[in-house]
């Protein structure tokens, strides 16, 4: 590719795909395959389940990259899209090598079931088509990959219920966004927020895809409900204080802020859109709560005054992201219905005050 046309890609908001770039991945589909072909004899399913996993990530990255792979020429695909499939790439290292160790010896592997899908990567904008097309065809190959299992499963009734299940919303979340990406591949104007749409469906769909490989090589997995990525969080409450800290609702009444703090708090769950990363979020912090892996550590000082954590036991896994010993975290939940996002660092500064709507018009 000539300079001129490597410029013209990063404007549009492409990236080409090196060679060495490719050849990399190819060997990590190989190494994959490896595995596999090792553990197919394995009694120990946690080692299989967590195999699959790595697999998915695998068959999802191949997915979005695909028209960067072609022989006859090579594409350049969106920036979003090649960032995304090196996150999910770089996945599958650690699930090796936990796989592995759950396979000499049960119980081994130093990482939770099941494996999660993760951090999204945002575009900042409108979503590209050709990333939406990307998902749809991860979400499809995930589909293809499963789906033999699948037939098998629903012979066994309720053994794989919770696989089924999850197949079952996998496949209509999929369908919805495919409504949105055929629209627009025919030429048809489409809001920009069906395009966000058609994208939360395909990442719930390739969320759901990713336990259901898991649950049909170790059932176990799913058979707690609170880890299932479908079930109902404190998120999806009425309370308007639903995670709210306790410590920053004794300040606030304490300081004669309840009335005007119960006002922000309609405003800002009245425009905002919950997302499956956020019910994800909010359920693995209870479960290192419980295990006493991290402790709350203040809250965050605008709305809806969420818990801060630190990290006394790590590192932790959250999202997808890593945080350190001694490090702390928190879910910005987002302003005026703009999309949350993670922050980690190593410590949170206190604010002199809490903010609230009307303070930023002043």
């Amino acid at each position: 590719m000539s300079i001129l046309n490597r410029i013209r890609t990063i404007l549009a908001g492409e990236r080409y795909c090196s060679d060495e770039h490719l050849e990399g991945y190819h060997r990590i589909g190989q190494d994959v395959y490896v595995l596999e072909m090792e553990l197919e004899d394995a009694t120990e399913p946690h080692a299989k389940a967590i195999a699959r996993a790595a697999r998915c990530f695998q068959v999802m990255g191949d997915a979005l990259l695909q028209d960067a792979r072609e022989d006859d020429q090579k594409r350049s695909v969106a920036s979003i899209t090649h960032e995304q499939a090196e996150v999910l790439y770089g996945r599958i290292p650690d699930l090796m090598v936990a796989a592995r160790q759950e396979a000499a010896f049960a119980g081994s592997a130093r990482v939770s079931l099941p494996i999660r899908l993760g951090k999204r990567v945002e575009s900042g904008h409108t979503c590209p088509l050709e990333h939406l097309i990307g998902l749809q065809r991860a979400a499809d190959d995930l589909e293809s990959l499963l789906s033999s299992k699948i037939q098998l499963a629903r012979l066994e009734g309720d053994k794989f219920k919770e696989s089924i299940l999850l197949a079952e919303e996998a496949r209509t979340r999929r369908r919805t966004g495919d409504s949105t990406v055929g629209r627009l591949t025919e030429g048809k104007k489409v809001p920009a927020d069906l395009h966000e749409e058609a994208e939360e469906s395909y990442w719930t769909a390739l969320s759901s895809y990713l336990l259901v490989a898991q649950g049909l090589e170790d059932p176990s997995v799913l058979s707690h409900p609170a880890r299932v990525s479908s079930v109902k969080s404190k998120l999806d409450s009425e309370d308007r204080w639903r995670i709210t800290s306790e410590s920053a609702k004794r300040e606030i009444r304490r300081s004669g802020e309840w009335q005007i703090a119960e006002r922000d708090l309609d405003e800002f769950w009245e425009s905002h859109r919950l997302t499956q990363e956020e019910r994800e979020y909010e359920a693995t912090v209870e479960n290192l709560l419980r295990s006493g892996d991290i402790v709350e550590n203040g809250y965050w000082y605008c709305c809806p005054f969420q818990s801060c954590y630190r990290v006394v036991q790590g590192p932790v896994h959250v999202v997808g992201h890593t945080v350190k010993q001694h490090h702390a975290f928190v879910w910005e939940y987002g302003e005026d219905g703009a999309r949350g996002h993670f922050i980690q660092v190593e410590s949170f500064n206190r604010a002199d005050s809490r903010q609230y709507c009307g303070d930023e018009d002043d």
